[in-house]
């Protein structure tokens, strides 16, 4: 149990400083305490992560190689949990992690709702194992979450409008048999992970592609099905899948299209779509009575029409957040950095390596750099020491 400096505001009556928030993983033990006020309806999908993280826990000690389990934190004052954070990594490296769910009590204050949600949100980032950089989703009228998180160091990335597929209102779509034309129609396989990251690397962001640090293989784990379309080049143009960020948690459904292939928007693509609702089953995918939500970036004038078109529900408007984390490298002394540079010298040698650093120091140096040879390579020799 970690106790902050985070503090809920001072009472009205007395008028005295209420201890300080302890956050902690959450545990088995604490299921009972989460109470409706608290989580909502989500009470079995808490259970059923918790329980797979503390599982997962101990098989990525036998394999590290796994992707790294949620962080389920808890903030608790005076023994009652006040609220919840759940962070999931974004690739299996762990260099990317996203906050998941944030619940805060309902009776709270305004007041100490952002300062429990400050918390558990400077905690979580601080604890987090090898993260470089973080997302958050929010919705661009939360008056709560988006200045606390642009306080935690957030900053808006993507906007994008959130729109809602009724699976009742698709009964009637047409489903053709064969694809459109001049293009060819295949079901997802897990060696096609290479080609639909290459979709993916075309229909995101530069920013954001930098920072998700994606690959082949986080594509093959969060793709549970899907409906392919390969054009004539041996390219796919669109991709109409199913993925999980994680395996306790509903699929989400996901339509991709190349930026050069836009002109599928329309009845081939809303085609394709049906085909993949009726395929939910073979990929052990329960349709959602909630309704299926699909994105729309700011500018995409043509899936936008396409959206309205389908009858679709515009639910709002969402804002990805990202920060980038920062972290201060320990200072070594001077054993310690030659010691660095031998370990370092032989990959550094190699072609198009770094330059060999300079390890001289306050006490001399055994080395000293002479001259350069015709490549700009420091040639160096042993000296004299003083």
């Amino acid at each position: 149990m970690t106790p902050v400096q985070d503090r809920l505001p001072q009472g009205p009556a007395t008028g005295h400083q209420q201890p300080p928030l302890k956050l902690r993983s959450l545990a088995i033990a604490d299921l009972g305490g989460l109470t409706e006020d608290l989580i909502g309806e989500d009470r079995a999908l808490w259970s059923h992560v918790l329980l797979a993280t503390m599982r997962d826990r101990w098989l990525r000690r036998l394999l590290p190689g796994r992707q790294p389990v949620p962080l389920l934190l808890s903030a608790r004052h005076n023994g009652a949990i006040q609220g919840l954070v759940m962070a999931l990594a974004d690739n299996r490296s762990g260099s990317c992690w996203s906050l998941h769910k944030l619940c805060l009590a309902e009776p709270l204050p305004r007041e100490s709702r952002r300062t429990v949600a400050l918390a558990l949100v400077r905690h979580v980032i601080a604890v987090a194992p090898k993260a470089r950089c973080w997302f958050a989703r929010c919705w661009s009228t939360d008056s709560l979450r988006l200045p606390l998180l642009r306080e935690a160091g957030f900053q808006p990335l993507l906007q994008q409008s959130i729109w809602r597929l009724d699976p009742a209102a698709t009964t009637g779509w047409p489903c053709t048999g064969t694809a459109p034309a001049d293009y060819r129609r295949l079901l997802w396989d897990r060696s096609q992970a290479p080609a639909l990251l290459r979709l993916d690397n075309a229909t995101t962001p530069t920013q954001l592609r930098h920072l998700l640090e994606s690959s082949s293989g986080d594509l093959r784990q969060a793709t549970v099905g899907g409906v392919l379309l390969e054009s004539h080049r041996g390219e796919l143009a669109a991709a109409l899948r199913f993925q999980r960020l994680h395996p306790q948690l509903p699929p989400q459904l996901s339509v991709v299209v190349h930026p050069g292939h836009e002109h599928l928007y329309g009845p081939p693509l809303q085609a394709e779509l049906a085909r993949l609702l009726d395929l939910a089953p073979r990929f052990g995918v329960q349709m959602n009575a909630k309704g299926w939500r699909l994105r729309c970036d700011q500018g995409q004038s043509r899936r936008r029409q396409w959206l309205t078109a389908l009858g679709l529900d515009c639910l709002g408007d969402e804002l990805l957040l990202a920060r980038s984390i920062w972290r201060r490298q320990p200072h070594h002394p001077a054993q310690s950095r030659v010691r660095h540079w031998l370990q370092e010298a032989p990959r550094q040698l190699a072609p198009r390596g770094r330059p060999i650093p300079d390890v001289s120091s306050a006490h001399g140096s055994p080395w000293r750099q002479r001259h350069c040879c015709p490549h700009g390579c420091p040639a160096l020799d042993p000296g004299t020491p003083p």
